[in-house]
């Protein structure tokens, strides 16, 4: 069932009509991503998510589905049943005050979408990194580089890397690739030179799963976000840049997921910085079975690269 929940206090009324606006009727091969694609709306300067403010001056996506809901009329779910789609029979819900219709701007006019809201930022990075690891006996080392891009602006990255210092017990070699969701973070100084430490294992036998089972309670409360990077299979850094390039929408359903652990205490304004990564299954080889505490020393950086 989407995600939905009623704004208090709402932001418009059900019966809101943006001013210089004309009357859509959407229909099942229209979403907002098509919509913002008209030259309408393009030339009012509106992506698909300020489409929404302008409908309904939220850009809060369970709100956004709320009124989709109570106002628009929709009652179909997308594929993964996180949201609310645009269907031909929304013009005939009832006890709707706009059904099966949305709001574009006027041809020619430049809409106030842009004004800031309330709603904290993220402060949070998601992004794909290329790791080596060795242990022998009881010590051991694991080297970290890669990129992430910000969920509050698509247009900053940062480049990372990192050294893991192990002690332990265990044996072998093992490297691949792996999913970073970094929080607490709104730039690059705040994560150089940040020290963190955390028991973990790996059990590389062709793929490594170790990351997969550390920590089950914190995997869990993070698992929309790892659900939503396996699903845009993004192997390196260099394909992740390319397909949020090409594919915007892919960068909004980074968003929500990241939204929808919002309360999860690491994503809150203030919080000192916390590193998560989790290994691509498909990504990562060797042969290495160790069992160790690694300090991990992060640098970063700004990264304008294409």
């Amino acid at each position: 069932m989407p995600i939905a929940k009623e704004p208090k206090p709402m932001p418009s009324s059900l019966d809101y009509v943006p001013e210089n606006s004309v009357p859509y009727a959407v229909s099942s091969r229209d979403s907002w991503e098509k919509l913002a694609q008209r030259s309408d709306v393009q030339n009012a300067g509106m992506s698909a998510i300020d489409l929404c403010y302008f409908n309904f001056k939220t850009r809060n996506f369970a709100e956004i589905n709320w009124y989709l809901n109570r106002k628009i009329g929709c009652r179909h779910a997308t594929r993964d049943g996180s949201n609310y789609m645009f269907s031909d029979s929304d013009k005939y819900t009832q006890n709707c005050p706009s059904p099966g219709v949305v709001y574009l701007p006027k041809h020619g006019s430049i809409a106030p979408v842009h004004e800031t809201t309330e709603e904290p930022k993220l402060n949070a990075w998601l992004g794909v990194v290329g790791k080596v690891g060795t242990m022998f006996l009881v010590v051991g080392i694991e080297t970290i580089t890669g990129a992430v891009v910000s969920l509050d602006d698509p247009t900053k990255w940062m480049a990372i890397g990192a050294s893991v210092n192990r002690a332990g017990l265990g044996w072998g070699a093992s490297g691949g690739a792996a999913f970073v969701f970094i929080t607490g973070v709104s730039n690059p100084q705040q994560l150089n030179g940040w020290q963190q430490a955390d028991g973990d294992f790996n059990l590389a036998l062709g793929e490594n799963w170790g990351k997969m089972a550390k920590s089950a309670s914190k995997v869990k409360k993070i698992k929309p976000v790892m659900d939503a990077m396996l699903k845009i299979g993004a192997k390196t850094p260099g394909t992740l840049k390319k397909l949020l390039k090409t594919e915007p929408n892919k960068y909004i359903d980074l968003v929500k997921a990241v939204k929808s652990v919002r309360d999860y205490k690491n994503l809150k304004a203030g919080e000192e910085p916390e590193v998560f990564m989790w290994d691509i299954p498909w990504g990562s080889g060797g042969v290495e079975v160790s069992l160790f505490y690694g300090l991990q020393n992060f640098n970063a950086l700004w990264d304008g690269t294409e």
